[in-house]
């Protein structure tokens, strides 16, 4: 399995797109080779690629972004329901 890459910020922007007249939200995630730009409009997925990963695929664009997700966290043993 490979190694995830080194994240170095995590943050929410605002982006806007040619098509729209209104400012989306967004997740960009900065990385050794560049950023990483999710935008979701609707049911549509985009990843935008910065710096050293502008020539990047679509679908190698999501295989970073989804290594670069924090591990889950394990569910806690002792559950206090009630």
């Amino acid at each position: 399995m490979p190694t995830a890459p080194q994240v170095h910020s995590r943050e929410r922007i605002q982006i806007r797109t040619r098509e729209g007249g209104v400012t989306l939200a967004a997740w960009r995630i900065q990385l050794d080779a560049g950023a990483i730009v999710l935008v979701e409009i609707g049911s549509r997925t985009f990843y935008r690629g910065e710096g050293g990963l502008m020539a990047n695929s679509q679908e190698s664009l999501a295989e970073l972004w989804t290594a670069a997700l924090p591990p889950d966290e394990p569910a806690p043993d002792n559950l206090l329901l009630g």
